[in-house]
C-alpha cells in the first residue's frame, strides 16, 4: 500500500515545544517507521509554515524582515527535527517558488470553477494607525467562551476557529486602541457551494476518526458552511494570481494545507522522478494520514477535503482528482503547569530543552507513553524519570542485556539449537505481540501499542525471577535463556518506531542489525556477538526550573 503522512506545518516563528512533538510529530513518525517496516511505500512530508500574521508579528518584535526571521527559525525547527529523529522524507517550506506555484495552481482550479468570488467584508481597523488588522493583529473577547485575549484566527482557550470580526472588544494588538469594523473588499471561497460535496466525503471518511474529530467536523456542517475570506491585507504570503490584488496575499491557511501537495511535487522534482508524487495523491491503493493538534481540525476535515474536493480533476485528460484526507489522527493538548503550552504566548519547554534534559529516546518514550491521544495529559517530569526507569530501561533496554550478559557469559553467545526449535510458545507469543503492537500503530493508539511492548520486556523478567537461570546447570540454563530470545527479537523491532537507537542496541545484543528489516520476526536464531556493553544508565532529569 503507498500511505503518505501529512504531518502539521509549524509556524517558523520561533522553536516548537515538547506539546507539539508529543501530540503530532512523534506520533506521526512512530507511524512512518510502522508503516515502513510492515512493507508499504511511505511518504511522509511537512515544512515550516513561513507565512500569515504569526510570522509578521514575530518578525517586527525580532526586529528583522519576515523573510529573514521565518528562513532563520526554518533552519532551527528543521535541526530540532533532525535531532529528535523525525524521519520526514521531505521536510522543506512554504516559501519556496514551487510551493507559490502548486498554490496558485489550486487557486485557479477553484477560480476558473466559480468557486472563488469577490465581495466586501467586515475587516477589523484601527484608526489610530489608519491600517487594517488581519487575523493575529487584533485582539479581542472570544464570541464563544468570552476569554479575553483571544485572536482574530483562534481562540487558545476553546480552541475555536475565529474571524476578526467576531471579536468582542477588539483592539489592535500592536498600539492596544480599540479596533473598528469597515468593509473590505475580498476573495471568498464558495464553501456554501461545496457543503454537499464535502458531507459525502464525511460519510465516507470518518469511521477511524477519534470521536471528537468526527463530532467537531460534523458540528461544522450542521452549522452550514459559509463563504470564507481566502486573501489578507498584507505584503507577506504567496501573491493572489489576479490582476488587481497586488496588495493582498492569500490566506495563510488557504496555502499552508496545499503544502502537503507541493511538498511531495516538490520532493518527487528532487529525486529525478517529477511524476512520482502521483503514486500518492492519484494513485488507487493510497491511503492519507493527517497527524495534527485539536486546534487543526476544521482545516483537515473541512477546508483542505472541499479545496481538493472543489479543484476537481489535476489532470483534465486523466479526470482524476487529488485524494482527500482517510485519516485525521488530532490529539489534545500537552499541558505544564495546569496550562496549554503555547509557542505564541511563551508557554511552554522548548524540544531542545526536553533533549537536553534526558537524552533522545527517553524523551520519546515518555512522550509516547504521555501521548495526548484522548485527553489533555499533564507532562511531569518525575513521571518522565518513572517511564524511563521502568519503561524503557526496565522493559525494553534491561531484559535484553540480562539474557545477552548470562548467554554470553556461560554459553558464548550461542542459543541451543534444540531450544529455538522447540521455543514454539514463545515464537508464537511474540508474533501475536507484534501483531498487537501493529495495529495500535496503525490506529494511532500508541500508548496501546507501547503497552504491547512493556509487555514482552516484562515477560522476560518474570521468567528470568521464576527460573533464575544463574542458578541452573548449564542445560537447563541454556535452554531456558535460549527459549526467551523470540521475546526479545520481538521487544527489537516492536520498540524501533518509539525509541529507534535503544531497540538497535537491543537487536544488536542480539546480532541483528540495528534496524529491522520487516515487521516480523527473524526465523534464524540470534547470537550474542561478544561480550555486552555495560546497560544504558538511566538519565537525571532535570526540573524545568534548574539551570543546565
Amino acid at each position: 500500500m503507498d500511505v503518505f503522512i501529512g504531518v502539521a506545518w509549524p509556524y517558523a516563528s520561533g522553536p516548537r515545544h515538547l506539546g507539539h512533538l508529543a501530540g503530532v510529530y512523534l506520533p506521526a513518525d512512530v507511524a512512518a517507521r510502522y508503516h515502513r517496516l510492515a512493507g508499504d511505500r511511505v511518504l511522509m512530508v511537512s515544512g515550516s509554515d513561513q507565512h500569515g500574521t504569526p510570522i509578521t508579528v514575530a518578525a517586527e518584535r525580532a526586529g528583522l524582515s519576515p523573510g529573514a526571521l521565518a528562513d532563520r527559525e526554518h533552519e532551527r525547527t528543521a535541526a530540532t527535527f533532525a535531532r529528535v529523529g523525525v524521519s520526514f522524507d521531505h521536510y522543506t517550506r512554504t516559501a519556496t517558488p514551487r510551493h507559490h506555484q502548486v498554490v496558485q495552481r489550486l487557486f485557479g482550479r477553484l477560480h476558473e470553477r466559480g468557486l472563488v468570488e469577490e465581495a466586501t467584508a467586515p475587516a477589523a481597523w484601527c484608526p489610530r494607525e489608519g491600517r487594517s488588522l488581519p487575523d493575529r493583529y487584533v485582539e479581542g473577547d472570544c464570541p464563544a467562551c468570552g476569554t479575553p485575549g483571544a485572536r482574530g484566527d483562534q481562540c487558545d482557550a476553546c480552541g475555536r476557529t475565529l474571524d476578526p470580526e467576531e471579536l468582542r472588544r477588539p483592539r489592535c494588538r500592536r498600539c492596544g486602541a480599540p479596533a473598528e469594523l469597515r468593509r473590505l473588499r475580498q476573495l471568498f471561497l464558495r464553501l456554501d457551494l461545496l457543503q454537499p460535496q464535502v458531507e459525502r466525503y464525511l460519510d465516507g471518511h470518518q469511521g477511524g476518526w477519534r470521536p471528537f474529530v468526527g463530532r467537531e467536523a460534523r458540528g461544522w456542517l450542521r452549522a452550514g458552511l459559509r463563504p470564507r475570506a481566502i486573501t489578507r491585507d498584507l505584503d507577506w504570503g504567496v501573491p493572489v494570481p489576479l490582476p488587481g490584488w497586488r496588495d493582498r496575499r492569500l490566506y495563510v491557511w488557504f496555502d499552508a494545507v496545499i503544502g502537503y501537495l507541493s511538498a511531495s511535487v516538490e520532493w518527487a522534482a528532487l529525486r529525478g522522478d517529477p511524476d512520482a508524487w502521483r503514486r500518492w495523491w492519484q494513485g488507487e491503493a493510497a491511503r492519507h494520514r493527517y497527524f495534527i493538534g485539536k486546534d487543526n481540525v476544521w482545516f483537515h476535515t473541512v477546508w483542505w477535503p472541499a479545496i481538493l474536493l472543489g479543484a476537481g480533476p489535476w489532470d483534465a485528460a486523466a479526470g482524476r482528482g487529488l485524494r482527500p484526507p482517510d485519516d485525521v489522527v488530532a490529539s489534545h493538548h500537552l499541558t505544564l503547569a495546569g496550562g496549554r503550552m503555547s509557542a505564541s504566548r511563551g508557554h511552554g519547554l522548548g524540544i531542545d530543552e526536553g533533549l537536553d534534559r534526558v537524552g533522545v529516546d527517553p524523551l520519546r518514550h515518555a512522550l509516547c507513553a504521555l501521548t495526548p491521544e484522548t485527553a489533555d495529559t499533564e507532562l511531569e517530569w518525575s513521571r518522565v524519570e518513572e517511564l524511563t526507569a521502568g519503561g524503557l530501561l526496565g522493559a525494553v533496554a534491561g531484559p535484553a542485556h540480562r539474557v545477552a550478559t548470562l548467554l554470553w557469559r556461560r554459553f558464548g553467545g550461542r542459543p541451543d539449537p534444540a531450544a529455538w526449535t522447540a521455543a514454539r510458545t514463545e515464537r508464537a507469543t511474540a508474533a501475536e505481540a507484534l501483531e498487537a503492537a501493529g495495529a495500535a500503530i496503525a490506529a494511532a493508539e500508541l500508548r496501546r501499542a507501547l503497552q504491547v511492548v512493556h509487555g514482552l520486556g516484562r515477560a522476560v523478567n518474570r521468567r528470568l525471577a521464576a527460573a533464575e537461570p544463574w542458578r541452573l546447570p548449564d542445560p537447563e540454563a541454556h535452554r531456558e535463556l535460549t527459549r526467551l530470545l523470540p521475546l526479545l527479537d520481538a521487544v527489537g523491532v516492536a520498540a524501533w518506531p518509539f525509541v529507534p537507537d535503544t531497540a538497535g542496541r537491543v537487536r544488536a545484543l542480539l546480532g541483528r542489525p540495528p534496524t529491522p528489516t520487516g515487521w516480523r520476526l527473524d526465523p534464524s536464531p540470534p547470537a550474542v556477538p561478544g561480550p555486552p556493553a555495560p546497560p544504558l544508565r538511566r538519565p537525571r532529569a532535570r526540573s524545568p526550573g534548574s539551570s543546565r
